[in-house]
């Protein structure tokens, strides 16, 4: 037992341990379930079929294959049990089986639960990369400071990819510093070797190396003085980056599937980024990326964190003396910022929450190096440096908590409860939105999903007929309820007229809904009471003591129930 003393000895295994529990509290959100709510999540439904279609020649996946390879693997036996039950072995049959409540809460447990381990690794991780760039006490200072990040509490309650892909960046990024500080270019394979292990995860995370990794190792071959060395660190990046891109190729099929590898290339480059792209195809709209991006630092951390931020790395700018080599990897952590917002924000043009959570990590390095510094018993400031760090860690704390809460108190339960109570067995409800925004319904109703969106880009929920239909054309269906949240009726509500002059511009759905002049009329009614269908029911957020976070339409958001006059 003498590692588990250890262990309870540890500061670091208290902070990691502290981040866990923050990111299991409410981890059955939404569950049990035929799909989560965890908006844009690997669906549990997509953990085989993405990986067959990854390999299957002519055909692609949305995501790349790794960890649905990983999830099939760990969810095996509810598949193979799922196919034993199933009336026959056809399509149809194993669907209708397989994305039954319990084999689905299975497989959204499991992904939660891997990305839930996977966030652990990303505090150990930075705790790692920090110690060996300034020391232990600012390895700890930086492992508290990620773990303390709003944003990604929430997503390591997720099925969403953007944990596992950090994981792997964050251990890309470890073998990296240690390459360079050690001295070491062998270890420059393990860096190459994790970031295909994070872009084979989630394509984005491209941007996390595409410039940052040649600039970080390009320094450091233009600062060592050590020729021998430096021969040996350019042989063992470009062997590294070879062996790298044949891995990738490999691993995301586009060796054995390489026209159906080409189709999901186009696809991301197309509409899985320009159908969402909000800000001007220009110069001007890529500042505007850039302001965005720095103005939303209040959404990870407290803004009182920004001057450790700075400090932290002016600190490692102008005090780091002696091996240039260290200097350099002391910038990695920079580099990636700058990596990801050139090669990722400016190009896809979009600055949600998610796609600044690399950098909302990275940062939390410097400012470990900041706090570890203004609080030795040194610094002339430690009194004032750790009353801040209380203050801002304690709002921090405060908010990450507030993200629990969130997933605790979703108003879809309070609706689910009224609508138990309220609808009676084979009455019809309408419903509208994707899976993530809806409540889980009453199962003696008759359920009907109507969207003049195709039939084919519906994710099905056992017991739901699906209606390809405009939403205007209500009097032809007289539901006897509406159900809808506010996630997904917003876009038919918002003002869709970006100002005169302005680097904002419609994407092609917000577009698509602007033209969609019945749908948008008919929602406008329904919200006016002018419609044949009154308000029954408002499921809201109490925000009397927790804040009310709102991340990916996700949590805490209004849902409405609406019934049909004089029923």
């Amino acid at each position: 037992m003498a590692w588990f003393r250890r262990a309870v000895r540890s500061p670091l295994v208290w902070v990691v341990a502290g981040a866990v529990i923050l990111h299991t509290i409410g981890i059955g959100w939404g569950l049990p379930g035929s799909d989560g709510w965890d908006d844009d999540g690997v669906a549990p439904r997509d953990f085989l079929v993405g990986t067959y279609m990854a390999y299957r020649p002519g055909h692609y996946f949305t995501y790349p294959p790794l960890h649905l390879v990983i999830l099939t693997i760990l969810t095996l036996p509810a598949t193979l049990l799922a196919l034993v039950r199933s009336a026959s072995l056809s399509p149809p049959d194993v669907i209708a089986e397989i994305t039954r409540v319990p084999y689905m809460t299975i497989f959204a447990v499991a992904a939660r639960l891997v990305t839930d381990v996977m966030a652990a690794g990303i505090v150990y991780a930075v705790a790692s990369i920090a110690e060996e760039l300034w020391g232990r006490r600012a390895g700890l200072w930086a492992a508290a400071v990620a773990a303390l990040n709003t944003v990604f509490v929430y997503y390591a309650h997720t099925s969403n990819l953007d944990v596992p892909y950090l994981f792997w960046t964050l251990l890309s990024y470890l073998w990296l510093v240690r390459a360079i500080v050690r001295h070491e270019p062998t270890r420059l394979r393990g860096c190459a070797l994790f970031a295909v292990l994070a872009i084979a995860t989630k394509d984005q995370a491209y941007a996390s190396f595409v410039v940052a990794l040649p600039l970080a190792v390009g320094l450091w071959v233009a600062l060592d003085t050590r020729p021998r060395e430096c021969v040996s660190v350019v042989r063992e990046a470009a062997a590294s980056a070879l062996g790298a891109a044949l891995l990738l190729a490999l691993i995301d099929g586009a060796l054995v599937n390489p026209t159906g590898f080409v189709a999901r290339l186009r696809f991301l480059a197309g509409p899985a980024s320009e159908d969402h792209a909000y800000y001007a195809k220009s110069l001007a709209g890529r500042a505007r990326v850039v302001f965005d991006a720095a103005r939303s630092f209040g959404r990870y951390y407290p803004v009182g964190l920004v001057p450790f931020v700075l400090y932290g790395l002016g600190l490692h700018v102008t005090k780091i003396r002696g091996d240039p080599a260290l200097r350099v990897a002391g910038l990695a952590p920079a580099l990636g910022v700058l990596s990801f917002t050139f090669a990722f924000n400016c190009v896809a043009r979009r600055t949600e929450p998610r796609f600044l959570l690399p950098q909302s990590i990275f940062v939390s390095l410097y400012a470990g190096a900041a706090l570890d510094s203004l609080t030795r018993p040194a610094s002339r400031v430690k009194v004032a440096a750790w009353i801040l760090a209380a203050l801002i860690g304690s709002r921090a704390l405060f908010d990450c908590v507030a993200v629990d809460v969130a997933l605790l108190r979703d108003p879809r339960y309070e609706a689910e409860a009224w609508l138990n109570e309220n609808v009676l067995p084979g009455e019809l409800i309408e419903v509208y939105g994707n899976n993530a925004h809806l409540p889980r319904l009453p199962t003696r109703a008759r359920v009907e999903r109507v969207d003049p969106s195709p039939l084919s880009d519906r994710s099905p929920i056992p017991g739901m007929q699906e209606i390809e239909a405009p939403y205007a054309d209500i009097d032809q269906r007289r539901p006897d309820w509406i159900v809808m949240s506010e996630g997904w009726s917003w876009r038919y509500q918002m003002d869709l007229r970006p100002p005169p002059g302005s680097s904002l511009v419609l994407s092609r759905v917000q577009r698509a809904m602007k033209e969609d002049l019945g749908g948008r009329a008919f929602f406008a009614s329904l919200f006016a009471g002018t419609a044949d269908y009154t308000a029954a029911h408002v499921a809201r957020y109490d925000d009397s003591l927790w804040p009310r976070v709102d991340i990916h339409s996700s949590t805490a958001r209004t849902i409405y129930v609406f019934r049909r006059a004089g029923r």
